[in-house]
């Protein structure tokens, strides 16, 4: 019988060694039964003898009050199970989910030492050391045993652990005062963090916080990051979206440091020496204003009454973002249909009553009348569940642009071009600043925002979209709305 893995679990303790496993639960002369502790790198694997996933303990009825019988069966079983660790791949055996269990075992294993008053005696230590050995004489990467042993002996913390915890702790309503993650942050940070594994090549999920160094973290941003390219971005990620992928990653080694699962003298990683200042890449264009021509043709192209056109032409009207127009619920509609109230958006700044004048007037009471009792204004835009965003506007209106104004406009124009077009007419229309920055929910000196001018303001709002329209409409904008 081995000495390995599979017999220093044994729950019988007999004198004589070809009784391990057996036991008899329901007492002598009754049926024997196979017990024995899973090996880590089993547990949640399909057993070989009906394919239900091992717990951390295996108990088979034998079916036999015949010591003799039972001892075969017993051996029987052993080899199934020797079979299957066989049969696992390097990932299983060093993934997370055996990390752990190995983890848990160490911990068990120095309790009972402890009580025993024997704390160096550890038999499970020393099976993980030679596991780990042996995996390094096959040739396994030593960065990926690296890792699995932190993990195992719980000298490190996984980063799957730290990413989905940190979520959690800054969820609506946390209990820690934390300021929530939009639904989109917590998108941008999976996008982070997966990046982060691909550059650390983790595919045990076993890389752990205390993996990232600053000179890891200084090369992932950049030479990883700027070598991404996907359809959205062919020639890399931007300045902008790697800036924004390290802050996202620093606040969660902030939250793992406030939160003691590192260690003292552990820095963040993160947080990059001063040096010289970075510019915006060169190769990237910079995002224009529509022209009057252009936009009017967007609009020759688009029926007042569907779905594209209504969206668009609310947005040069509103100055909306358009996942912000293609959400919006009936009942935000004020009653009067003069405009809607925004709640939620992508800034702080996002919640503010919006105005609606001139043909867009008639355009929002119309999709009421249709749509209102669908509780959305633009319910035929479907809304990604992951998201809580309509994720084909975007995507629509990128194909829409490329057919009637050309794929050389990429770049240069797209759907939030229309917010931009929006204030730059503002500014031409003498509309004073503060006024902008409430309309389109942008950051800088705003209004009075008393309760005692609440009427007043909006009277003056109305009367600064009112401005805006005028304008769009003498340059041209309008033509076809």
């Amino acid at each position: 019988m081995s000495k390995g893995l599979l017999s220093i679990m044994d729950h019988k303790k007999a004198e004589k060694e070809d009784m391990h496993y057996l036991v008899q639960p329901r007492g002598s002369g009754r049926s024997w039964v196979f017990r024995m502790v899973t090996p880590p790198n089993l547990v949640g694997v399909p057993n070989p003898w009906d394919g239900k996933p091992l717990a951390k303990e295996i108990k088979r009825g034998l079916g036999t009050r015949r010591l003799p019988e039972a001892r075969k069966l017993r051996d029987i079983a052993l080899g199934d199970i020797r079979k299957l660790q066989n049969s696992l791949g390097e990932r299983e055996a060093f993934s997370l989910a055996s990390a752990v269990d190995w983890r848990d075992q160490v911990e068990a294993a120095n309790i009972k030492a402890q009580e025993d008053g024997d704390p160096f005696n550890v038999g499970v230590e020393f099976v993980l050391g030679d596991k780990v050995e042996q995996a390094s004489a096959r040739g396994i990467p030593h960065d990926q045993i690296k890792r699995f042993a932190r993990v195992a002996t719980g000298a490190g913390y996984p980063l799957v652990f730290a990413h989905s915890q940190y979520v959690e702790a800054r969820r609506v309503g946390n209990p820690y005062d934390y300021n929530p993650l939009k639904r989109t942050t917590v998108m941008s940070l999976d996008t982070a963090m997966k990046h982060l594994r691909a550059f650390l090549e983790d595919d045990a999920e076993t890389a752990c916080l205390e993996d990232v160094t600053p000179q890891l973290a200084r090369r992932f941003r950049d030479e990883y990051l700027p070598s991404i390219r996907h359809g959205r971005s062919p020639q890399g990620l931007s300045p902008q979206t790697i800036s924004k992928n390290i802050n996202l990653l620093k606040m969660l080694w902030v939250w793992a440091d406030e939160n003691d699962h590192l260690p003292a003298d552990y820095n963040n990683p993160w947080v990059f020496k001063r040096g010289i200042s970075r510019s915006s890449s060169q190769r990237e264009q910079v995002r224009q204003d529509y022209q009057p021509k252009e936009f009017s043709k967007l609009l020759g192209k688009t029926e007042r009454g569907t779905k594209e056109g209504d969206l668009i032409r609310l947005a040069i009207a509103t100055g909306c973002r358009a996942d912000e127009l293609a959400m919006i619920a009936s009942s935000q509609v004020r009653k009067d249909r003069s405009g809607f109230d925004l709640l939620d958006g992508k800034t702080k700044n996002a919640s503010r009553f919006i105005p609606v004048v001139g043909s867009a007037r008639e355009l929002l009471q119309a999709r009421v009348e249709t749509h209102g009792k669908s509780g959305r204004v633009f319910p035929e835009w479907p809304v990604r569940p992951a998201s809580g965003k309509a994720a084909a506007v975007s995507q629509w209106f990128t194909r829409f642009r490329r057919k009637v104004l050309g794929k050389e406009t990429d770049g240069r124009l797209a759907l939030h071009s229309t917010r931009h077009t929006w204030r730059t007419v503002a500014r031409r229309a003498g509309v004073d600043e503060a006024a902008i920055n409430d309309l389109g929910g942008w950051a800088g000196p705003r209004t009075s925002s008393s309760v005692y001018d609440h009427g007043l303001r909006e009277e003056q709002l109305e009367k600064a979209q009112q401005s805006v329209w005028d304008e769009l409409e003498r340059m041209g904008y309008l033509r076809g709305y």
